[in-house]
């Protein structure tokens, strides 16, 4: 057992013998090392190309669509309903001169046949008032010859009596014959004078008969609630068969294509409205709607700003008039812009020159871009003009045809060594209007 184990003890012994040689072997045959010095390639950056362009600024705002002008039906006359026409329902478009709704007339066409009659009979009694005036002034002129005669003869019986020819009874009756003429005489002037105050009164009624033969009239017009324009049904709050009095409310249409939205402007935004606003030439506007599938748009223009501010929200409310033909169009395409719709109003603000638009997270806090210059990056402070939505407006700091770096940086330090990302090459940000990208931004947000 001994030489077993001392056979065993020796062999490990070689073994450990060569594995010592043959690392000491491959230590001493081994290259060496070159000493390499680390080339500075800079970070990989994605930059866009500014440009600068002449734009008028956009003012967004946010409404709720009204109808500009809106008619309550309400019964003038009372009666009963005896037909509405089958275009009064709600949502409905309605012709001008159409009778929507109809009371029964017949009570009120009664009233202009008395009222008629009426006029009739005071014409009547007017013209027997003029034959009677020319019947008192024949016998008025017949009373004169009479009074004329009996004077004559009263007064040659008084020369007679004098001469003592005639006896004084004959003399007595002369004189009341004279009399009696004088009294019908007067008695006839009498009656003349009081066809004056008649013939005032029977005028007077003639007029007010021929003023309520117009009521008549117009209470009989009013039995038929036409529509005044063309226009659409909001509201329809009667039946057929129905009894209504005056003042009844029966619904409301308003009128076709006259749609204004009032939008509420920020005290911030103010500056950006053109400063030579006049009634002739208001700013222009665009109207935005969106449903699920995509924004539809319609023109319009500020057609009024109002005098007073709104104390509780410090905003401005500016009424924006929709473009009559933009509505007509799109009707054409099967979309109707109806009242209750919310919408985006984008309006056309001050125009302002040489101004850079560049995505906001370009700009990093202290307002400073970096600038790509000879594959260095420098921290450029810029001048912030305004920031709407995605955007930001920049008008000093920035020349054309530099290069912003839009990647994110950390650790950003100027002179620090970038480069541009061959894979991608850079953009020039001037691909859109000012107005488009206002847009996509606000259908961003």
């Amino acid at each position: 057992m001994k030489k077993g184990f001392m056979f065993k003890s020796t062999r490990v012994v070689v073994v450990l013998g060569l594995s010592v040689a043959i690392a000491v072997l491959l230590i001493t045959l081994r290259p060496k090392a070159e000493r390499q010095v680390k080339t500075e390639t800079g970070r990989l950056v994605e930059v866009l190309s500014v440009k600068s362009e002449d734009l008028n600024m956009i003012i967004d705002g946010y409404g709720t669509v009204k109808p500009r002008e809106t008619l309550k039906l309400v019964a003038e006359v009372r009666g009963q309903i005896v037909d509405i026409h089958s275009s009064f329902k709600e949502g409905s478009f309605i012709k001008k001169g159409v009778a929507l709704i109809k009371i029964d007339p017949r009570t009120y066409r009664l009233e202009v046949d008395r009222q008629k009659i009426q006029i009739k009979q005071t014409e009547a009694e007017m013209k027997k008032l003029r034959q009677n005036i020319k019947n008192l002034d024949a016998s008025i002129e017949i009373s004169k010859a009479d009074t004329a005669l009996a004077r004559a003869d009263f007064s040659r019986l008084k020369k007679l009596s004098i001469r003592n020819v005639v006896s004084q009874t004959t003399l007595d009756q002369a004189e009341q014959r004279y009399l009696s003429s004088l009294e019908r005489l007067q008695g006839l002037k009498n009656q003349l004078a009081l066809t004056g105050p008649l013939k005032e009164q029977l005028k007077a009624q003639l007029d007010m008969g021929k003023v309520m033969l117009r009521q008549a009239k117009l209470d009989l017009e009013k039995t038929g609630i036409i529509a005044p324009f063309d226009g659409w049904v909001l509201q329809k709050d009667i039946e057929k068969g129905r009894h209504v009095s005056a003042g009844q409310y029966m619904g409301s249409i308003y009128k076709d294509g006259a749609l204004d939205i009032e939008v509420s402007i920020p005290a911030k935004d103010f500056k950006w409205f053109a400063t030579d606003l006049n009634q002739d030439a208001m700013p222009d506007a665009e109207i935005i709607f969106r449903d699920n599938s995509s924004p539809h748009k319609w023109k319009g223009w500020v057609a009024r700003i109002k005098a007073q501010m709104n104390e509780k929200t410090r905003t401005l409310p500016v009424v924006v008039e929709i473009d009559r033909n933009s509505i007509k169009d799109k009707i054409k395409s099967g979309i109707q812009l109806r009242p209750g719709m919310f919408v985006t109003i984008l309006i056309k603000g001050k125009k302002i020159k040489q101004v850079f638009v560049l995505p906001r997270h370009v700009v990093h806090a202290g307002d400073v871009v970096y600038v790509m210059t000879d594959n260095r990056l420098q921290i450029r402070p810029v001048n912030i003009l305004r920031r709407f939505k995605d955007s930001v407006f920049i008008n000093k700091g920035l020349s054309d045809g530099e290069l912003v770096i839009k990647s994110p940086l950390s650790g950003a330090v100027d002179g620090m060594k970038v480069r541009i990302n061959e894979t991608i090459q850079p953009q020039i940000h001037t691909d859109l209007s000012a107005t488009a990208r206002h847009e996509r931004a606000g259908e961003r947000r």
